[in-house]
This record gives C-alpha cells, sequence and structure tokens, in this order.
C-alpha cells in the first residue's frame, strides 16, 4: 500500500509521530490539505519534503521553472477547487478516446484530492510533484491569464499556445517569483545519491536560496565542525 504523506514525513525524520498527530487534526479543522499545515503552520521544509517524496513514491518532480500551462487545462477544473485542493492543471491530451489531465500536486499522495479531481474533471489524472509555494502562485496566474488580453510578448513573462491557435500569457510579477528560488535542479542530482559532497552542495543551494545563511557562513560552520578546538572560548 503506497505511503501516506504523514508516513513519509515520519521516516524522512521531518516530523516526529505526535507532531504528525497534531498537523492532521489541525488540518482536519481547518478543511485544509496536510502539507499546507505541515509547511505553513509547523515549518515543515518544502523541499526536504520533495526529496522524500522522490525517495518514497515514482511521481515526477517538476522543476517550477519548466511549468507551461494549458489554459484548457486550467478549464477542467475550477480555480476555488485547485486553490483548496493545492493542485495546478497543467495540460490536457487525449489517450485512445479517453481525456488525461496532467496535474501538478503538492502533495502527490492526497489519494482524496485525485479521486475529486477525477470526478469534477471527468479526465484520468496523471500526477507530478510541484512544491506548494509553486502552486500557490502558478494558480492565481494561470487563471488570471485566461482572463488577460495579451497583446505581443511581456518581457520575462511565460508563453503558450492554447489548443485554438490563441496566445496566452502569465504575466510576471514585479517581486522575485517564488518559484525561482527554489533549486529543484540541485535537488534533483542529490537526491538518490550516497554522494555526501553532492548532498551538501545541494542543502548549500536549498539553504541560500531561501536567504537563511550564506555560502560562505555555512561553510564556515562546517570548518568548526571539523575542527572544534579552533573555536574560541
Amino acid at each position: 500500500m503506497p505511503k501516506t504523506l504523514a508516513e513519509i514525513a515520519i521516516e524522512a525524520g521531518l516530523v516526529n509521530k505526535a507532531t504528525a498527530a497534531k498537523a492532521g487534526k489541525l488540518a482536519e479543522e481547518r478543511k485544509e490539505p496536510l502539507i499546507v499545515t505541515l509547511i505553513k503552520e509547523l515549518g515543515v521544509d518544502e523541499v526536504a519534503l520533495l526529496a522524500a517524496f522522490r525517495k518514497q513514491t515514482r511521481v515526477p518532480l517538476v522543476d517550477p521553472k519548466d511549468i507551461h500551462i494549458d489554459p484548457d487545462a486550467l478549464r477542467q477544473v475550477p480555480k476555488d477547487l485547485c486553490a483548496r485542493l493545492r493542485v495546478l492543471p497543467l495540460g490536457l491530451t487525449t489517450d485512445a478516446g479517453t481525456k488525461v489531465l496532467r496535474v501538478a500536486m503538492a502533495d502527490p499522495t492526497d489519494t482524496t484530492a485525485i479521486a475529486e479531481l477525477e470526478a469534477v474533471s471527468n479526465c484520468e489524472i496523471d500526477i507530478v510533484a510541484l512544491p506548494l509555494s509553486a502552486i500557490d502562485e502558478l494558480v492565481a496566474k494561470g487563471y488570471r491569464s485566461i482572463t488577460t488580453a495579451v497583446v505581443g510578448r511581456p518581457v520575462g513573462g511565460s508563453m503558450f499556445i492554447t489548443s485554438k491557435g490563441k496566445i496566452g500569457s502569465i504575466e510576471p510579477e514585479s517581486e522575485v517569483s517564488v518559484t525561482a528560488q527554489i533549486p529543484i535542479s540541485a535537488l534533483q542530482q542529490a537526491v538518490g545519491t550516497d554522494d555526501l559532497e553532492a548532498r551538501l552542495t545541494a542543502l548549500v543551494a536549498v539553504l541560500t536560496a531561501k536567504g537563511l545563511i550564506t555560502e560562505a557562513e555555512l561553510w564556515e560552520a562546517l570548518k568548526r565542525g571539523r575542527n572544534p578546538s579552533s573555536g574560541t572560548t
């Protein structure tokens, strides 16, 4: 049987059983996905959680920078449902007469959300994983783009062609997009390897991208850890 989000988080050492139970209770009370409570309320690192998903499931991990959204896919699912379930429709195809909706999910283990998507869209659901922060950002941008008339290509924007040949766009924000701050490529290279240096490089990328520490500070801390006698008293 596939593992639940709580089981994956516990096995990865991101939470203990008591914390997972607390998160589950909060999520139920607030009627929100468990992953939202874990990340936004309890401070579980979303990149570390993605790494755990990658190790425990076969669901592909997509870099937010590579996302291209088909408006026809967005039209299969109401915006409020996407916002509640933390999912993002990406593409719509037909396979042997069956419509297949490709959907990015913050929690690819959420079978209840998958069943709801199937019922609403009347499609088979093909799942990929995407960071929660990226989904929150791209859902708002994607649905806004459906009703936005575009004249020419905006600088820095993402362009797409609809199935009817019209040009659509996801407009760039004035502030730095969170999707550009998640070092998925480093994570993909490090996960699944026992190479300590590769894992450390990925960790440096994550911490510096989030602005929690500078690379120089991290390496200095590691040097002190290897040579404890060099510290001051």
